[in-house]
């Protein structure tokens, strides 16, 4: 099974105000233990992107102590939706995509 995102890249978000984040959990990492956390952060990223968001990702990697890759968060309440809603190849999968829309 091969998991690509689309070459179409997101815009960036526009944080609202007010709103808590997730803390900063500070940079603790080797040079080469940041190279791995860049590398599995990009491995499903086309890589005419790479050169775009690489930088992002270090930025994010360094100011928050993880990737949170923001480009691809869903926009709006992360709230699950009826199966027959989601894209898939299998009920199973779809399945899946409720479960964790309902954890969120």
């Amino acid at each position: 099974m091969k998991i690509t995102l689309s070459s179409e890249l997101p815009h960036y978000p526009v944080f609202k105000e007010g709103i808590r984040r997730a803390p900063d959990r500070g940079f603790r990492l080797t040079p080469a233990q940041a190279e791995i956390a860049l590398k599995n952060a990009l491995r499903y990223i086309p890589c005419e992107l790479h050169k775009t968001l690489a930088p992002e990702f270090l930025e994010e990697l360094w100011t928050r102590g993880r990737i949170y890759g923001y480009r691809y968060r869903p926009e709006g309440d992360l709230k699950a939706k009826p199966i027959d809603d989601y894209k898939g190849n299998c009920v199973e999968g779809k399945a899946f995509q409720v479960m964790i829309d309902n954890n969120l």
